[in-house]
């Protein structure tokens, strides 16, 4: 069936879910995500995800791995340069349960960077202990770090920098974890992509387990990916047989081993290197517009930023929000006990996507710091929606940049650019002007 008359039919028959899908789209195309885990998909990896593939299920039949399943092990293999992975997951959640039930007994120590991880021990028996930035120079120090480790005799230490912005010193903290006789596990989080493109150190020589999830920076589907060593593949194969993920969708793997396939070109490296340079223009704007930012600065995708005293996370991130402005509000623990730093974690990874520049962070760091300095008169809020509606307008969701060519290429073939953008044109010419309507937004 055509994308319109689909629509067409969707409309008619269920209004709730059309009504519900115009408003996600309005939010995608007319808002500004700097929320971290918030990234477009790969347009052919969407494409693979919705097609057809999504009828054939996978099994496992006495340990056999399907063919789509050992191609897509292979390029994560071969893009990390690890020993052993697992793609069969649906979530980060669940493939750190995996981890979890692999390689610990009830009752173990973890020694956790934020105590990160510990969302997802739900029924599990664990005790937790926390190590974090020093509060003072807001950097990891990797000799108190010894010293708790050598305190607490963890079984297990996962680092895990989603707040931390800087590049971390995974030879010492692989160091640390064997000198105490730990497992040491490593979630890069949203930092995947720059790594896969090598624009990051990896942790994969020196970590025993890492996880990262498929979306996000690596443009893929929703999902999770486990890399271990050889020692530890039976294990945490057990773990994964025993856990019920012995079935995966055709199309969930075909979207993931596309969006593999992508990372490892050039265009993809182009990306990472625009993620970072915007990153980094954001960082220098906001400081400069008189907004502090904890780690002093960035590395990576991540900047994290503090709003002026008096001003609280959440308020801040209900006025941002307003203006069409996403963020993501954050206490990041330190090293001294009961001592958090409040901050906003901003990425470049979705503005890159759709488009942006380092000029145009500039100008998102100055619409930012309008609100986080609580200088702002009472009608700034609406001159800066009117700036970020003005800079996002015209921006795709997906940008045309960031596809990677190939030759030959026929688009009418198998991707039609116009086919990415007709749920939202169908949606769009049934309202009345969307700029407008943006400006009465509540």
């Amino acid at each position: 069936m055509e994308t319109d008359n689909l629509l067409n039919h969707l409309k008619g028959f269920d209004a709730e879910i059309f009504e519900l899908l115009q408003e996600e789209i309005k939010q995608q195309r007319y808002t500004l995500s700097l929320v971290p885990t918030v990234n477009a998909m790969s347009p052919l990896a969407a494409y693979l995800e919705g097609s057809l593939l999504t009828n054939s299920t996978i099994e496992r039949c006495g340990g056999r791995v399907s063919a789509i399943e050992e191609l897509v092990c292979k390029r994560v293999r071969d893009l990390f340069g690890s020993e052993h992975a697992i793609v069969r997951f649906g979530s980060i959640a669940a493939a750190s349960r995996v981890v979890f039930l692999g390689l610990l007994q009830q009752g173990d120590r973890v020694l956790s960077f934020n105590r990160r991880k510990e969302e997802h021990c739900a029924g599990l028996d664990y005790t937790f202990e926390n190590f974090g930035i020093d509060p003072e120079t807001q950097k990891v120090d990797w000799d108190a770090v010894l010293e708790v480790a050598q305190r607490v005799k963890p079984r297990l230490i996962i680092f895990s920098p989603v707040s931390y912005p800087r590049i971390p010193n995974y030879a010492k903290l692989a160091e640390i974890a064997h000198a105490v006789g730990a497992y040491l596990w490593v979630d890069i989080g949203q930092n995947v992509g720059l790594i896969a493109a090598g624009l990051l150190p990896s942790p994969v020589a020196h970590a025993d387990v890492v996880t990262f999830p498929t979306n996000d920076s690596l443009h893929g589907p929703d999902g999770a990916v486990v890399l271990c060593k050889e020692q530890l593949a039976g294990k945490l194969d057990a773990a994964v047989e025993n856990t019920g993920h012995v079935a995966l969708h055709m199309n969930h793997l075909a979207a993931l081993g596309i969006a593999l396939h992508e990372a490892a070109s050039e265009t993809f490296r182009a990306y990472g290197r625009q993620v970072i340079a915007n990153a980094k223009a954001l960082a220098v704007s906001l400081e400069q517009s008189g907004v502090k930012l904890l780690c002093g600065g960035t590395d990576t995708h991540l900047v994290l930023a503090v709003p002026a005293d008096g001003i609280g996370l959440v308020d801040a991130a209900h006025k941002l929000a307003h203006v069409g402005l996403r963020v993501k509000t954050d206490n990041v623990p330190t090293m001294q006990e009961g001592v958090t730093l409040p901050a906003l974690r901003l990425s470049s990874l979705n503005p890159t996507t759709r488009a942006l520049k380092e000029e145009d962070m500039t100008t998102v760091g100055k619409l930012l710091a309008k609100i986080l300095t609580g200088d702002a008169s009472a009608d700034i809020p609406e001159n800066v929606r009117q700036e970020v509606a003005a800079l996002i307008v015209i921006k795709p969701i997906f940008s045309r940049e960031w596809y990677v060519d190939t030759e030959g290429d026929d688009e009418s073939a198998f991707y039609d650019e116009s086919s990415a953008g007709a749920v939202h044109e169908h949606v769009a010419r049934a309202r009345m002007n969307t700029i407008k309507k943006l400006f009465r937004w509540k």
